[in-house]
């Protein structure tokens, strides 16, 4: 188990930095202390195996509190800060946590919940026992949920352990130092926060477009061996200093990885390995890879998604679940030792996407991954869609069904829609069409924004007398309209939102943008958003990129430096 792989570190390179933050370190020795002091603590309050902590935690300490709980037996649930309020209710309330791990800083952003609460710094002298079995939960995830709430996934330590045997084994860059810069609720942080520990390498925490300068700490001012990313991140780092790029592997997940976005990368900092990960959440953060090295020619377009990991099977059906032939396409079926247990009380959901595998040993299982892949003839697997409402937006999975139910929460609207428009080549916009034509958009999106987290939340509301339907009384996504360009026209109010309009507009290539116009829709890039982040970096406004990306309006982000100025 992985407790068991950090304990043998610890006695290899017990003086090694294992944790960096700004100028902080922590060593294996430090870590293992504290985690330990930690786990007792935990213990003692009934942590254990099959029962779940949540962490709800914005710094550093979120690796110490993730290896505390993982030593105990218990699994963890961790929260994003930065969901509204009922959405982390609702995860709580679903999940039933026994314990919920925290710091004083980050506990005011908690809902109230039954979970006792418990303080990282809190320690405790009582022994217990690290009875970990392969099949005991390590943690779970929640993603998008089509029935209107999210729904949480339940990994197994056996699943963990193959994953990370196979990452360990395949990109000896994070045996160096690895950049952990998402959320911890998003299971892309799974690579970089426990590969490295288990292998003698550094955890950086910290943002991307911190790395290579003072703001990294020493360590920072290096080059990392590892960095994982999604595809829609690639640009920021092609525009950030070379420091913030890794000279291993790069690797990038969560969403199709375009030949162009490599090679723009590639030329600027060449050298290190591109792979291309593919893998829902359901399979433990990725299950399929397609390596490229420095040297090897990138085909313009959509990348293949590569060839199963070791252990993972592929089975590619046709409506009938029978397989369909080399190049056409199917839905694709995932089998092996990377499948989760399944949705956390939700039986009936678990029962209906992980189901028995007619190619396999009996009591296997395949799981519907609901994507339409093309297996090619060289036994690689090109993705072609989904086979539902299903999306994803800069690597975040979304059930377009969720964000209609929300809409359809708001008692002014009658009938909604949620679709993704990709009216500017390779610019996703997720949508929303409500009826009636006179209900009022901005409210819609507040009331939405109070239920939904921000990258769910649609960068345009349309108001229509009606839904455009086709002939068999379906949804004529066709017909409906482009958003206007001029999304709100709401001018701003004082001298910082001033500010940040004018910021907007230069870096998105308008002439003027208004509060409430997402900067991605105006025409803004990736790399503008960078560059927006380093211009008002030097005016004195403390944002960081995961803020732009995250909160893309003038107002989102006007209310985010007022908060970094009390």
């Amino acid at each position: 188990m992985f407790p068991d792989l950090f304990a043998a570190q610890v006695r290899r390179t017990p003086d090694a930095v294992a944790v960096a933050w700004g100028e902080h370190t922590l060593t294996y020795a430090e870590l293992d202390a504290r985690s330990t002091g930690l786990a007792r603590r935990l213990a003692a309050l009934g942590a254990g195996p099959e029962r779940l902590v949540a962490i709800g935690i914005r710094s550093a300490d979120v690796v110490t509190a993730a290896l505390a709980v993982l030593k105990t037996g218990a699994a963890y649930l961790p929260l994003d800060l930065d969901y509204p309020a009922q959405r982390l209710e609702h995860m709580l309330g679903d999940a039933k946590p026994l314990l919920l791990l925290t710091t004083a800083e980050d506990r005011h952003a908690i809902p109230p919940s039954d979970a006792t609460e418990v303080l990282v710094g809190e320690t405790s002298d009582e022994p217990f026992s690290m009875d970990i079995k392969p099949e005991n939960p390590a943690y779970v995830i929640y993603t998008s949920g089509s029935t209107g709430k999210p729904k949480g996934v339940v990994i197994e330590h056996r699943q963990l352990n193959t994953y990370l045997d196979h990452v360990v084994r395949s990109y000896p860059g994070v045996r160096g130092r690895a950049v952990l810069h998402s959320s911890f609720a998003f299971d892309l942080t799974v690579t970089a926060l426990y590969a490295p520990l288990a292998t003698g390498g550094c955890v950086h925490v910290g943002a991307l477009e911190e790395m290579g300068t003072p703001a990294a700490g020493p360590l920072g001012l290096e080059r990392p061996g590892f960095v994982k990313v999604t595809p829609s991140h690639i640009p920021l780092l092609t525009a950030l200093p070379a420091e913030a790029s890794p000279t291993g592997e790069l690797m990038a997940g969560g969403e199709l990885l375009l030949g162009e976005t490599v090679d723009a990368w590639r030329r600027r900092h060449p050298g290190a390995r591109v792979v291309n990960e593919y893998g829902p959440t359901e399979t433990t953060v990725g299950c399929s890879t397609v390596v490229i090295e420095p040297d090897d020619i990138v085909p313009p377009g959509p990348l293949p998604i590569g060839q199963p990991m070791p252990g993972v099977g592929f089975h590619v059906l046709d409506d009938d679940l029978q397989p369909v032939p080399t190049g056409e396409i199917g839905e694709l079926y995932i089998s092996g030792t990377q499948l989760a247990r399944g949705y956390l009380n939700r039986p009936a959901l678990t029962a209906s996407r992980f189901v028995a595998n007619p190619f396999g040993p009996p009591g296997s299982r395949l799981y519907r991954s609901g994507d339409r892949v093309r297996p090619t003839a060289d036994g690689e697997y090109e993705f072609c869609g989904r086979v539902d409402s299903q999306t994803k937006i800069r690597g975040y999975r979304i059930e377009l069904g969720e964000v209609e139910a929300a809409l359809l929460r708001v008692p002014e609207v009658r009938h909604a829609a949620a679709v993704v428009r990709e009216d500017t080549p390779d610019v996703k916009q997720l949508v929303a069409y409500v009826v009636p034509s006179d209900v009022d958009v901005q409210q819609v999106r507040k009331d939405i924004a109070e239920s939904l987290p921000d990258y769910m939340v649609p960068s345009a509301v349309v108001a229509l007398a009606e839904l455009p339907l086709t002939v068999n009384g379906k949804l004529d996504t066709a017909a409906l309209p482009v958003p206007s360009g001029a999304m709100s026209g709401r001018a701003p109010v004082n001298e910082l939102e001033a500010l940040l309009c004018e910021l907007f507009a230069r870096f998105s290539g308008v002439s003027a943008v208004g509060v409430d116009d997402d900067f991605f829709v105006r025409g803004g890039t990736s790399v503008g958003a960078a560059q927006l982040v380093n211009e008002a970096r030097k005016l004195g406004l403390a944002l960081s990129l995961r803020d732009v990306l995250e909160n893309r309006t003038v107002a989102r982000l006007a209310e985010i430096c007022a908060e970094g100025d009390e």
